[in-house]
């Protein structure tokens, strides 16, 4: 093969490397789980071996099922405690979970993956506007501050600033941690509280 042919081929490889590394950048393990902040989900793996009381491995699967998702859940659980920052978590969240994969083992173990969506965690309604920000750390609800009022968004998703429309809002993050709106935007400071908001990112934080 040619120079000339191989160098497409070259380019779009490194275009699939520095997507693959940019959505890597927008995942992050939360204690034993996974979150993924782009699409908005959290991910949990719970296993359970087989007992061996049962008389064989298709009588032992449904048992080690069962214990794999509660293991499942209890990471869940904890995750989503350390991203609402110490706040309860309700059992009826965790069983809206959804199971993403699962492995069988040969002998009547289980492995499984929970998946529980952020629109599942809460109500909270889409924002018509979006936000672009400098730099800063993954926040399940970041708060956005104007004239003095303070709130939290409903849940917040975030997504690379090359993606970001023209009419996203630049906001500067202030010592507090808050998303700051420009004067000339202050009065989108009700549209954004409490709801789901999409913020553009230019560098994630750890």
């Amino acid at each position: 093969m040619g120079v000339a042919r191989l160098a497409p081929l070259l380019v779009l490889l490194l275009v699939l490397a520095a997507r693959a590394d940019e959505a890597s950048a927008f995942r992050q393990q939360v204690g034993e789980v996974e979150v993924d902040w782009r699409a908005g989900t959290v991910t949990a793996q719970g296993g359970a071996a087989a007992d061996l009381r049962m008389p064989n491995p298709n009588a032992a699967r449904p048992g080690a099922e069962r214990r794999a998702r509660k293991a499942a859940e209890e990471k869940l659980r904890a995750a989503l405690r350390e991203m609402a920052s110490g706040r309860q978590v309700d059992d009826k969240l965790l069983a809206r979970a959804s199971l993403s994969r699962i492995e069988y083992q040969s002998n009547g173990g289980v492995v499984l993956w929970l998946s529980l969506a952020f629109a599942d965690i809460t109500s909270a309604k889409p924002s018509d506007l979006a936000l672009r920000v400098a730099s800063m750390p993954f926040v399940l609800a970041p708060l956005i501050a104007a004239e003095g009022r303070t709130a939290a968004v409903g849940v917040a998703t975030y997504r690379p600033a090359a993606e970001s429309p023209k009419s996203a809002i630049r906001v500067e993050r202030d010592a507090r941690g808050r998303l700051v709106l420009p004067s000339a935007h202050v009065q989108a400071f009700d549209s954004l509280a409490g709801a789901a908001v999409v913020i553009y990112l230019e560098k994630p934080q750890p």
